[in-house]
């Protein structure tokens, strides 16, 4: 080992300890965050137990489990930098590549080694992890990838790089493999720097001068290698990522093992030498670094998957209430028609239950005015009337219309949410605790008429028709019976009209409470519990991100401030926050700053650029996903004055650029499409097409008339400044949470006319 890279070894150990400390500390404080915001969940738990009437559990136990999982996962990166503090002596080099790729001769040459590892044909013979050291750098040499029983091999392979300091990738001179790609892009997403090694594939012999020769002009002609580099990295765009800061050189590993201390000239020719020199002046010129950026990374990749993952559940959360929402809204819509509906059906079978009484008690005072059986009779007539049945007949028309349209927006639901949610969430509506409408008309209305007199209206009507009828000793026959038929008529009339009010009185009273106020109206807040309830779930959701990405930032943010001032690489003023795709891209808001952005690049392993902490998030969002957006939002209570907000791109967003803008906005993005380029993003839920925009309904309406009191209050100088600043501070926090500039300048247009009051 020469001296200058054992010096730089002994200052990578001190710069590793350095990197535990910086990431053991952050680790803590991410894990204290998600274990004090996740246990706010459990009162929406507490809310969905007492909503059993709508068994929609599902959802919620997912993503409640999920949540579980990722505060385990937390757990595990306690581990992972265990492990990594255990290794702190060592820098760390693993080495992928495709079965046969030339791993194991690598590794031959390296040691010295007698070339017993190398395989034969198409055998695997590096089935396990294996370290050796070379220049007092640890090499581990993993499990080759792209085998066709390999699953279980590459897991292995991928576990191994979580430690590691720097990736040295074998690609071969043959045609690349899109599975190799793939491989890549994973390595790359860890966050790792990764050097790459073309092994130029031809047969040889080192006795052979032809084939030395051949060997010359292989390596010699740069065209056919750098169009195999070229067309490998191509591969990189079906993955979102970019690999143009990917350096390869090129060797040819089978003539290096051949001549190794045996014949310089040839192992010259291999340019093997600038293999080892490529590792060499990466680890010398950028290893303290790189040890401080495995540990922090060894914290920051997992977390930058945990907040998408729960912004992703925040998302859709929102999404599924503003289903409920809209559920909600259509059955007060068709609550509305209804009522009107039914009043006026009700009205018209009253109407025509007394024409009808009316009728029968004219014929029945012509027939029954010297009846002395008069109140007998009577009551037998109306038996026969059967108004309670008639009665009976439409309250029960009543509960089967609610019946149907239950059942239409339980069904509607169900499809909707299965449709839109990818089958994630399943809805049965079952109203147990309440009056189901079904009920009503089975169980209720037979009973319902009970008090209501019926056969009993005639023995209220005490009445002596055959005495009144010969009690009139002066008038004629005709004026006797005359006069008898209107007196049973009027005695009739009056009672039995009150009686039939009492009886209408009542139908509409049962309408009311059993059926409006128990089986619609209950629905109607059934509803409205669990859109809530949906929506506080994603707005806790959303503020867990929220607080995991401030903890990730400013990890990102030490480990940017790390590699400026390693480099020397310029002057950038305070950093306001860091959003980062470890490996892809790393996006520095500051108000100046002067800093060369390729070398910092080249040093990361991925993308750097700065933009103006002062814009506003609207306008950095938009910058990022290139396309503009609607912002909808959702009624946090039922008054609909507090609401959670979610953003929905109008176009297709870069998968990349995405992850960078849901970092900073602080409120889940829903899209409708990737780019082409996104196919390696796990799949967010598109915006459903029955969702409605509740900030068109709701958020303009508050904004509008809340303004339109501070214009009137503004210029009366008996109202006092506190109320008015008052509704500016509730209508600023509003429209800052839905980054609604235009009303934000008109809250300070309103300000600046206040304090000149």
């Amino acid at each position: 080992m020469n001296n200058s890279i054992e010096r730089e070894l002994a200052a990578c150990r001190e710069a590793a300890e350095e990197g535990y400390k910086l990431a053991a500390d952050k680790y803590n404080e991410i894990k204290d965050t998600l274990l004090k915001e996740s246990r706010k969940l459990s009162q929406t738990d507490a809310e969905q137990n007492e909503i059993k009437r709508i068994q929609n559990t599902e959802l919620v136990e997912t993503q409640r489990r999920d949540l579980e999982r990722l505060v385990e996962r937390v757990k595990l990166i306690r581990d992972d930098l265990k492990i990594l503090h255990e290794r702190t002596k060592d820098f760390s080099i693993v080495v992928y590549g495709r079965t046969m790729a030339g791993k194991s001769t690598l590794m031959e040459i390296l040691t010295h080694g007698n070339g017993q590892t190398i395989g034969k044909g198409a055998q695997r013979t590096t089935r396990d992890v294996r370290d050796y050291f070379w220049n007092g750098l640890k090499i581990t040499d993993v499990p080759g990838i792209c085998a066709f029983d390999g699953a279980q091999d590459e897991q292995l392979a991928l576990e191994a790089a979580k430690s590691a300091d720097l990736i040295l990738f074998l690609l071969t001179s043959d045609a690349p493999q899109p599975d190799e790609a793939a491989c890549l892009a994973q390595l790359k997403s860890f966050g790792k720097p990764i050097l790459g090694v073309l092994n130029v594939k031809m047969s040889f012999n080192i006795n052979d001068d032809l084939d030395v020769e051949d060997l010359r002009d292989k390596l010699a002609d740069r065209a056919p290698l750098d169009a195999v580099i070229a067309q490998f990295k191509e591969f990189a765009a079906s993955h979102n990522q970019d690999w143009s800061g990917i350096k390869f050189v090129a060797t040819h590993l089978l003539s290096a093992y051949q001549s190794q201390d045996k014949n310089p000239a040839v192992f010259e020719l291999s340019r093997f030498a600038e293999v080892e020199n490529f590792i060499l002046e990466k680890v010398q010129s950028d290893g303290r670094f790189l040890r401080i950026k495995t540990f922090a990374d060894s914290v920051a990749v997992p977390m930058s998957n945990i907040v998408l993952r729960i912004y992703d559940h925040s998302a859709t959360t929102l999404l599924e209430s503003g289903l409920w929402l809209e559920k909600r809204q259509h059955l007060l819509k068709w609550r509305e028609k209804f009522l009107s509906r039914s009043q006026e059906r009700l009205d018209n079978l009253h109407k025509a239950l007394s024409e009808n009484l009316d009728s029968v008690i004219y014929s029945f005072a012509e027939h029954h005015y010297n009846d002395d059986k008069v109140n007998e009779h009577w009551q037998q007539r109306l038996q026969g009337l059967k108004f309670d049945d008639k009665y009976r007949e439409l309250l029960k028309d009543f509960a089967d219309e609610c019946e149907r349209k239950r059942k239409e927006l339980s069904d509607e639901l169900t499809q909707e949410l299965s449709v839109n949610f990818g089958g994630k969430t399943s809805t049965n509506i079952e109203l147990e605790g309440t009056t189901p409408w079904g009920k009503v008309a089975a169980l209720v209305l037979p009973n319902l008429l009970l008090l209501v007199p019926g056969i009993g209206w005639g023995a209220r009507i005490a009445i002596g028709v055959g005495a009144a009828l010969f009690s009139f000793l002066f008038e004629n026959k005709s004026d006797k019976i005359r006069k008898a038929k209107a007196k049973l008529r009027e005695d009739l009339t009056a009672p039995s009209h009150e009686m039939l009010d009492k009886m209408h009185g009542q139908v509409v009273e049962i309408f009311n409470n059993e059926l409006l106020a128990k089986a619609v109206d209950e629905f109607v807040n059934l509803l409205a519990n669990y859109q809530l309830m949906l929506a506080r779930l994603g707005k806790s959701q959303s503020n867990i991100s929220a607080k995991l990405f401030d903890e990730f930032s400013d990890l990102n943010a030490k480990l940017f401030a790390e590699a400026v001032t390693y480099k020397g690489a310029g002057f950038i003023s305070s950093v306001d926050k860091i959003a980062r795709v470890p490996g892809e891209l790393m996006v520095a808001f500051a108000d100046r700053a002067k800093l060369n952005l390729d070398e910092l690049g080249e040093l990361l392993g991925e993308k750097v650029i700065v933009m103006n902490a002062n814009e506003k998030i609207r306008a950095s969002v938009k910058n990022l996903l290139h396309t503009d957006f609607d912002i909808d939002t959702y009624p946090l209570d039922a008054d609909g004055k507090k609401l959670v907000a979610a953003v929905f791109p109008k176009g297709s967003v870069d998968a990349t650029n995405f992850k960078i803008a849901q970092q900073i906005a602080g409120l889940p993005i829903v899209i409708n499409g990737f780019s082409t380029r996104a196919k390696s993003l796990p799949t967010v839920n598109a915006r459903p097409t029955t969702s409605i925009n509740t900030r068109t309904t709701q958020s303009s309406d508050y904004f509008s008339a809340e303004l339109k009191r501070v214009d009137s209050f503004i210029d009366d100088t008996t109202v006092d400044d506190k109320i008015i600043a008052d509704i500016l501070d509730a209508v600023e926090q509003r429209a800052t949470e839905e980054w609604d500039d235009e009303i934000l300048n008109l809250v300070a247009h309103y300000r600046d006319k206040l304090r000149n009051r």
